[in-house]
């Protein structure tokens, strides 16, 4: 079955000339003076096709050709000779990224790279500083970024901008000030939106203001990446329900897809059966998912609905402090107890709440009070393998990192070679091609970045050489800094790019906007 779903896909996206195993292209132009010259390896070009030995070519940033080239007769600025076994590979596509790439001298996206991944989506979970989003592109083109940056507008800062911020629902003028918005940051170029339905102010929009922006999104052919509203085992289909409700009007994405509690590979089935069907019915609907079994996110996932503002909060730990307690204990309980919650910021940062309360002889629930509003970051591992696997392997599901370079969270920096590492080497429960098609083509499918996400003669020359024998994510929670080996080299925009921290070599990256891309 999964075979069948991912050649649907292929063919679907990329033609059924995709599905054959050799390039289109025959022979390289002997006459002209290409800037690189790949030699060897085995390509996987991202459209899910089987791999074939082959070589590369590039010219002013774009590839020039795939195929055999004969060595002898090319003339190349630079030519790289890589290992016959060695796999050549898209740069990988995140679909799921934070980060500011305003925030220092251009070493804070490497961590992105250092992992293979040459393009990040970011605005994610409802929430995007840059408005208005072309100045915002502008600044970061000047700035320069070490990775392709492609952006989506967060549904709670228009929210906020049109003067709604945490109201229960918003007026029909604050609607149409997020409607103008929208609309204006997506002919500035974004690639659609993003929804977080679990966080301020998201939780508080309702269908008929989700569905109006949904209608201004597809006008402009964009895509919605939701956090759903709840991934809890009980409450995920209504959420998936709410979502399919707006792919009526725009394509949506069911962002770092889980199911909370879950514990079989039935759940995630369910869960794939539900998105399947929507899209036999006619729908554009995808999803994403890191290959982890922790969450990230602040204390506001255990508060009760009546305590989720800063305001109840506060009103609720000075007058409610014995019913609040008591809420807390049980969803504690509930969330795998308090040694399935590690703080990741402060004080207290790599000890669990419940270390945390054998040190200062207070309860789980009185600290989380005592932490504030917001408290610190916090992991929560309340997810099972069994589960999670069924989106990992699936055919029609991206992978992602959620994760930002100061984010302390191992997805941050090991999750896609990760997935290779143990689901393609060690377990075979993916073949290289299928990995690496949901980490490319799929990806650029999903979000209509139609300049990269495949290893295509006119594409970009974004392009990654593997060494299966130590690919190794290395990271986890004991060594959540630590760099990924066997990713042997990267390359953006056609140059081959430095991924140490500290390196003071230029940085290649471009800003994406949609029906503008270079």
């Amino acid at each position: 079955m999964q075979a069948i779903i991912r050649l649907f896909f292929l063919c679907s996206l990329f033609s059924l000339a995709a599905c054959s195993k050799m390039p289109t292209n025959t022979e390289p132009d002997y006459h002209l003076n290409y800037d690189l010259y790949i030699s060897g390896g085995r390509i996987v070009d991202g459209t899910g096709a089987p791999p074939y030995q082959g070589d590369i070519l590039v010219k002013d940033g774009k590839i020039a050709f795939i195929g055999q080239a004969q060595g002898q007769k090319i003339k190349a600025s630079q030519t790289i000779t890589i290992d016959p076994n060695n796999i050549i590979t898209p740069g990988f596509i995140d679909a799921h990224s934070h980060g500011n790439p305003l925030a220092d001298n251009n070493d804070f996206m490497r961590s992105f790279l250092r992992q293979g991944v040459t393009t990040i989506i970011l605005g994610q979970d409802g929430t995007s500083p840059f408005t208005p989003l072309g100045e915002w592109m502008d600044d970061v083109e000047a700035h320069g970024t070490s990775v392709n940056i492609a952006a989506l507008l967060g549904h709670g800062s228009i929210r906020t901008l049109s003067g709604a911020g945490e109201k229960d629902k918003v007026s029909p003028t604050e609607q149409a000030n997020m409607e103008k918005l929208l609309a204006e940051g997506m002919e500035q170029g974004a690639f659609g939106l993003s929804t977080g339905l679990e966080y301020l102010p998201g939780r508080y929009a309702d269908r008929h203001e989700l569905n109006g922006l949904a209608k201004i999104v597809g006008k402009y052919d964009g895509l919605i990446s939701s956090h759903i509203r709840n991934e809890d085992d009980d409450k995920i289909m209504a959420s998936l329900d709410e979502v399919l409700d707006q792919a009526e009007f725009a394509k949506v994405n069911v962002t770092h897809i889980k199911v909370v509690y879950g514990k079989t590979r039935e759940q995630g089935d369910a869960v794939l059966a539900r998105i399947r069907a929507a899209r036999d019915g006619g729908k554009t609907v995808t999803a994403d998912v890191y290959p982890y079994l922790a969450s990230f996110g602040s204390m506001i996932y255990l508060y009760p609905e009546w305590a989720k503002r800063e305001i109840e909060f506060n009103e609720a730990a000075a007058h409610r402090r014995e019913e609040f307690e008591s809420f807390l204990r049980a969803k504690i309980k509930r969330r795998n107890g308090p040694g399935a919650i590690l703080i990741s910021s402060g004080k207290y940062a790599g000890k669990t709440l419940l270390e945390i309360s054998k040190i200062t002889n207070k309860r789980p629930e009185e600290l989380v009070i005592d932490f504030g509003h917001r408290g610190p970051s916090t992991a929560h591992f309340i997810m099972t393998k069994a589960t999670q696997d069924a989106f990992i392997t699936a055919p029609d599901v991206s992978i992602s990192t959620d994760g930002s370079p100061t984010m302390r969270h191992p997805r941050s920096f090991g999750s896609f070679p990760k997935v290779i590492e143990e689901y393609v080497v060690r377990d075979k429960l993916l073949s290289i091609e299928e990995a690496v098609y949901k980490m490319s083509g799929l990806t650029a499918n999903t979000f209509g970045i139609k300049s990269r996400g495949v290893l295509k003669t006119g594409l970009a020359a974004d392009i990654l050489v593997l060494n299966l024998g130590t690919l190794k994510a290395n990271t986890g929670w004991s060594d959540i800094h630590a760099v990924p080996s066997g990713i042997e080299l990267v390359i953006v925009n056609g140059h081959l790019t430095e991924t140490t921290p500290t390196s003071p070599t230029k940085v290649y990256g471009k800003v994406l906007r949609k029906n503008l891309e270079n």
